[in-house]
């Protein structure tokens, strides 16, 4: 089993706090952990979703044992309604999902995490930084005053 506290010390501090929503396929192997973790199948999450957002999901190695179609829904559930943040273990020896199909679902790799699960690829998302603000975005190149009515474009 993942040790999830190391795991939070190698988190920004946002993700640190909380209890979170664990996915995995064994949900009775998390309560025996001692934390005070909820703990679900990735099934029944999409049979009954969450009312409201969940403020962290932990997708615990689901990925290998479901369908790619199935996954997919899954993670653009989690991503778009289901969860301000979600995080995702995944193991690497599985060749269906590579970097590339976690990219595609606006997943981003989580390197520093991976030091407290070297056989997992971290993988995570958040609300609260999902789009970086480009470098264009500003005063300077657009909405500038001073050349109304000296160019045309």
């Amino acid at each position: 089993m993942i040790d999830i506290d190391t795991l939070r010390r190698q988190l920004p501090a946002r993700l640190r706090r909380g209890t979170p929503l664990v996915l995995t396929l064994h949900p009775d192997a998390t309560r025996e952990s001692g934390d005070d973790l909820r703990a679900t199948t990735p099934q029944a999450l999409l049979a009954e979703p969450p009312v409201r957002r969940e403020s962290l999901v932990l997708v615990l190695d689901v990925l290998a044992e479901m369908d790619t179609a199935t996954g997919q829904q899954l993670l653009g559930g989690l991503r778009d309604r289901w969860a301000e943040e979600t995080l995702i273990l995944h193991r690497r020896r599985d060749t269906r999902w590579d970097l590339n199909a976690f990219l595609a679902l606006g997943f981003r790799r989580e390197p520093a995490a991976e030091t407290a699960t070297p056989e997992h690829a971290v993988y995570r998302t958040s609300l609260y930084d999902y789009k970086l603000t480009p470098d264009w975005l500003n005063a300077r190149f657009w909405a500038n005053p001073e050349m109304w009515d000296r160019a045309r474009w």
